[in-house]
């Protein structure tokens, strides 16, 4: 048995104690050689937001970690079209293999691997069934997972080009923690580019809500009930912006209350006042 246990971040848009995600858990458990030595680690994600797929996966796949670990990130960008599918045919996955030996597979979106795109060193296509099931998440998915945690990787498919991985616009909503506090795809360099400095009012336009906010080093640095625009907790070097309103119950509007609840890559606009 090895030492330290192989870590499986499973990030999907069902609930996470629900029978869909315990029913693919189960399958990843049933093709995997040496099931006692990987962790499973499951991560929910608002329905259909494939922003939080991405923003997660990136997330965890930075993190420090020993031994091995794998990320397997789904949901379908089923907003971008409204025709019916023949046999239920959909979106397939893709392989990532980043710099610091992370292997990625994620169902392909626009966001899906937008935010590792410049530390991927291999990204393949995944033979894999793109009809016949109204579950691929459970039915084929998990196999190809698997095989690959267990070393196979007979179905990797044809070379895709990096380049071809949408960028990731900074001006995005990507996250909203179980505070109502909003992480953006903006970066703290970009606060630095803008020329805002801690301190200074700015005004946020979102999901049609304008608010008055200032520029803080940090959300807990403000009154409550004041609006924070700072680099938050997620993002690592180069933290991304978080939209954080203090507040001392959860009875209070929260900064997720006062925009009105933006779905992930929901477009925002900073203005300095």
């Amino acid at each position: 048995m090895q030492e330290t246990a192989t870590l499986l971040h499973v990030i999907c848009d069902y609930v996470a104690g629900g029978m869909e995600f315990g029913e693919i858990v189960n399958r990843l458990q049933f093709h995997l050689d040496a099931p006692h030595e990987v962790r499973i680690h499951p991560t929910e994600v608002p329905s259909l937001d494939t922003m939080a797929i991405g923003f997660v996966t990136a997330q965890y796949a930075y993190a420090p970690h020993k031994g091995k670990m794998f990320i397997y990130g789904n949901a379908a960008p089923r907003r971008d079209s409204s025709k019916a599918m023949q046999s239920n045919i959909d979106h397939g996955i893709k392989y990532a293999r980043l710099k610091n030996g992370v292997k990625i597979v994620n169902v392909w979106s626009e966001f899906a691997f937008g935010f590792v795109k410049d530390d991927i060193v291999e990204f393949r296509d995944i033979d894999c069934p793109a009809s016949g099931s109204q579950f691929r998440s459970r039915d084929f998915f998990p196999e190809r997972v698997a095989q690959i945690v267990n070393g196979d990787i007979s179905s990797l498919g044809k070379e895709l080009a990096i380049a071809d991985i949408p960028d990731i616009p900074n001006n995005l909503i990507a996250w909203t923690d179980g505070f109502g506090n909003m992480k953006t795809t903006m970066r703290k360099s970009d606060l630095i580019k803008m020329g805002l400095k801690p301190g200074q009012s700015v005004q946020v336009i979102l999901n049609g809500v304008s608010m008055l906010g200032v520029i803080a080093e940090g959300g807990f640095t403000v009154d409550r009930g004041v609006l924070a625009v700072n680099a938050g907790s997620s993002g690592y070097d180069n933290p991304f912006v978080e939209l954080f309103l203090r507040v001392h119950r959860m009875s209070e509007k929260t900064a997720a209350v006062r925009f009105d609840y933006p779905e992930g890559a929901t477009e925002f606009e900073l203005k300095a006042l």
